[in-house]
């Protein structure tokens, strides 16, 4: 280096680049992208069970009874019913929220609440007709695969149940 210039030479750009890169690769590595995004998912499909709940709330207030089928997918916006879903004098009803998709292939178990083939998971809404308003709502998480969102009315929160939509805490 002349004397009287100041500045950084070559090398020393370098090892400082490769620190830096080292840096941003271990922070990736803890800041883990793909369950950040998982977790936003479950937080919107959260979000979406709640907005349903609301709803069904509102109508057993205004009816006195848990909607039927067609009556629950009818006085949702947004949603649409799994073909032969929601038939009128059911207790349950297949539907998707639209934008609030759920993960494909939700249902292992076999418990019929899933999307055929490759086709999306659906919500699984079970209303328990002839009472006071008694109802679920059920939908699969796209971070813990195990795990499936249930909204039971009668305990008035959110809770984590197994893949079975059984033994929620």
């Amino acid at each position: 280096m002349i004397k009287g210039q100041k500045g950084f030479t070559l090398i020393e750009l370098l090892i400082v680049i490769v620190i830096i890169g080292i840096l941003a690769g271990v922070l990736i590595a803890i800041i883990d992208p793909a369950a950040q995004q998982n977790r936003a998912r479950d937080a919107g499909v959260q979000a979406a069970i709640n907005k349903v709940s609301l709803a069904t709330q509102g109508f057993v207030s205004a009816y006195g009874r848990t909607p039927e089928g067609d009556e629950f997918i009818n006085a949702l916006d947004n949603s649409t019913a799994q073909a032969g879903s929601c038939l009128t004098a059911t207790d349950t009803c297949l539907f998707a929220v639209t934008g609030n998709p759920l993960p494909v292939l939700c249902d292992p178990a076999g418990n019929g609440w899933d999307g055929a083939g490759a086709a999306q998971c659906y919500y699984w809404y079970v209303g328990a007709l002839g009472t006071g308003g008694d109802f679920q709502i059920y939908a699969r998480s796209f971070g813990i695969v195990t795990t499936t969102f249930q909204y039971d009315n009668t305990v008035g929160r959110m809770q984590q149940c197994d893949e079975d939509g059984l033994n929620c805490i």
